[in-house]
């Protein structure tokens, strides 16, 4: 009976011994785990400028090409304003003598 109990005396602290391990090593790579997170995080903070940046250049960029897009479809549609007022100048000429000799 004795060295039975010895037995499991010494089984309980080979259990305690594990189960301490477990815990540190559950410790350990919570606390290294922290750790990365802070690292990236602080990754994250330094790059804001960076990525600020980026994004306001692609607004800037996409800004200028619809102030582009803009303008150019307003010339096309002054110019075809022009040309329609081209082709009907002669008949409102034509119109206003009309106009004027009828009275």
């Amino acid at each position: 009976m004795d060295e039975s109990l010895k037995r499991l005396l010494e089984a309980e602290k080979q259990a305690e011994l594990i189960v301490k391990q477990g815990e540190e090593e559950s410790a350990e790579i919570s606390r290294k785990a922290l750790e990365d997170a802070k690292a990236i995080e602080q990754q994250f903070i330094q790059r804001l400028p960076e990525m600020y940046q980026s994004f306001s250049d692609r607004a800037q960029e996409r800004a200028e090409q619809t102030i582009a897009e803009i303008k150019l479809r307003y010339d096309e549609r002054n110019k075809a304003l022009r040309e329609l007022a081209d082709q009907h100048s002669d008949e409102a000429v034509e119109q206003a003598l009309k106009l004027v000799l009828e009275r």
